[in-house]
């Protein structure tokens, strides 16, 4: 008596691979994410803006800080933030009419838009200019930098002296 069964073909069949159907399915999500997502990732349109209004929170910051802390009345310190279409942070001078200097010169407290990228700063603050008091709160109640070029983001300074992005 022989009790081994004899084993041949079986009747159960295992699918290796993938149906046309989800091939195709697939094929079409990689059309669509081709289209629609891969071409942000191999430009920088869009993304220097959020970039600078980076920067702008950093030097609007750094400002009001030495503000709060340099609270003598010495005529050294000036806690005026200046914009322009290209520029913006602290003059060199910190009378009525403040002006950058000519020469450009780099510091922590300014910042400079690159001369490749079209973009340009401006603000609701009459005539460009602001200052910060010893608790940090701006001259100009409610104050809004934007910032322009394939898309516009906002800084805004509330009147209690709260720096943020919009």
């Amino acid at each position: 008596m022989n009790n081994a069964k004899s084993t041949g073909y079986s009747s159960i069949k295992v699918a290796h691979g993938f149906t046309l159907i989800e091939l195709i399915i697939v094929i079409i999500i990689l059309g669509i994410l081709s289209v629609t997502v891969m071409p942000k990732f191999f430009t920088s349109k869009g993304f220097s803006e959020y970039a600078y209004r980076t920067d702008v929170i950093a030097k609007l910051r750094l400002i009001q800080t030495k503000a709060m802390q340099q609270t003598d009345s010495d005529v050294r310190f000036c806690h005026r933030v200046l914009v322009t279409a290209k520029k913006l942070g602290a003059p060199e001078d910190c009378d009525a009419s403040p002006n950058f200097a000519t020469q450009w010169q780099d510091s922590a407290a300014r910042l400079q838009i690159n001369t490749h990228d079209d973009i340009t700063f401006s603000t609701n603050v009459a005539g460009n200019s602001f200052t910060f008091d010893s608790m940090g709160r701006p001259s100009c109640g409610s104050c809004t930098i934007t910032i322009s070029g394939v898309q516009s983001v906002s800084v805004k300074i509330e009147s209690e002296g709260y720096i943020h992005a919009l």
